[in-house]
Order: C-alpha cells, then sequence, then structure tokens
C-alpha cells in the first residue's frame, strides 16, 4: 500500500494533494494511510508530498529559468512566499539561493 500512496503522489505532485484525495484514488480508508506509511517510510503522507514538492521544485530551479512564483504555482502552492517558506523550512536555504548556488558551484566543478 505505501508504494501506491508514493506513486499516487509522484503521478500527482503538481496538484494540492489531499489525504481525501490519495484515499479516493486508491479505493482505501484514510485512517489507515497514514500509519501503514509513516511506519514504512517515518514521516507522514502530509510530510512527504512536501518532501516531494521541495524535490521536485529543486529539479524546476536547475533545469528551467521558471520563476519562483510560475513554479509555486506549477505545484500548487497557495502563494509564492508560502513556497519560499517551505523550501527554507526543508532544505535551511531559499529556493534563489539553491538555484544561484547550485548553479555557481556546477560551474566551478566544471
Amino acid at each position: 500500500m505505501h508504494q501506491r500512496i508514493k506513486q499516487y503522489i509522484k503521478q500527482h505532485i503538481r496538484e494540492n494533494i489531499t489525504l481525501d484525495d490519495i484515499a479516493t484514488g486508491l479505493n482505501a480508508s484514510k485512517k489507515t494511510l497514514n500509519p501503514a506509511f509513516k511506519k514504512e517510510y517515518g514521516v507522514t503522507i502530509t510530510q512527504f508530498i512536501r518532501q516531494t514538492k521541495v524535490e521536485t521544485a529543486k529539479e524546476l530551479l536547475i533545469a528551467s529559468n521558471l520563476s519562483l512564483l510560475e513554479i509555486a504555482e506549477l505545484l500548487s502552492f497557495s502563494t509564492a512566499t508560502y513556497f519560499v517558506k517551505t523550501f527554507k523550512k526543508v532544505t535551511g536555504v531559499t529556493p534563489n539561493h539553491f538555484r544561484k548556488h547550485f548553479i555557481s558551484k556546477s560551474l566551478l566543478d566544471d
């Protein structure tokens, strides 16, 4: 079941995913989703969604010239401010810092 939850999240990462969506999408009970997932991965489904959105944002920051607002909208964050706050909470740096640091570091590595 936990693999199916991860798969669902990855397929719908650009949406505003809720536990109700996952339960409906997998035809499962909402009550049983989180305990099984947390036992397997050590994080709640909501934490995993947040981490996956940030990982996707990192890829977009590196591989595209999309603005922070465009990335926030693409990944269904309510606002660009909330996106920046969430990104910083997960990674310890702002999206702009991540983009600049990654690009300058990769140029130095060449």
